[in-house]
């Protein structure tokens, strides 16, 4: 009996190897770091009169150098992960990260950026502040809040592919999250709704 069960468990566990895989995968692409930092690149590409270096201007302080500090704290020991999974570890960073937001928003009033650029960036800001808040006390996704955000500013640059995108890329990073055991479903939602709710007020800034 052993020997003609063992077939389907192994194929049971080949299965589940992959689609461990494969969330790991979703979750390093859909990384806060990556997704905002892609956001920022393009947006020459999908915001008029945004330049070039404006956009990495914006790529740089807002995700490079927060990204770039945690990865030094994860050699010295002082976080778990580059995705700084544990919740009491979030808070200096997080504020960190608004720090070199506020120095990289300087830099492009020097660079005479227009409003839709400080826009974006406000954005961002928000949900940041909104994470930080609930993460104060309860842990819920960042990835997932990004996810949102990130989803729901391609509607309007991309009409025709962009509900698409943004439902695939919340959905899939969700999955990946609870896939992995870094959250509960209730979590992602957490996420997800900070994520539009930091959207929502972006559209309020001037």
């Amino acid at each position: 009996m052993p020997d003609t069960l063992q077939p389907a468990t192994s194929t049971a566990s080949r299965t589940t190897t992959t689609s461990t895989r494969l969330a790991r995968i979703v979750t390093e692409i859909s990384a806060p770091a990556v997704l905002v930092g892609i956001l920022l690149l393009l947006q020459p590409l999908l915001t008029p009169d945004v330049t070039w270096l404006q956009g990495i201007t914006a790529a740089l302080f807002t995700v490079g150098l927060p990204f770039a500090g945690i990865l030094v704290l994860k050699r010295r020991g002082r976080v778990t992960d580059h995705h700084v999974g544990v919740r009491t570890q979030r808070a200096p960073i997080l504020a960190a990260s608004a720090v070199s937001m506020g120095i990289g928003a300087l830099l492009l009033v020097l660079l005479d950026a227009p409003a839709a650029m400080f826009g974006e960036i406000g954005g961002v800001f928000i949900g940041m502040m909104l994470c930080l808040a609930a993460n104060l006390v309860w842990k819920l996704s960042v990835h997932s809040a990004v996810a949102a955000y990130v989803g729901l500013a391609l509607l309007a640059p991309i009409p025709t592919l962009g509900a698409a995108l943004a439902l695939l890329l919340a959905s899939a990073t969700g999955w990946s999250r609870v896939k992995l055991g870094d959250h509960t479903p209730t979590q992602v939602l957490a996420g997800h709704i900070a994520g539009c709710l930091a959207f929502a007020l972006a559209l309020l800034l001037p």
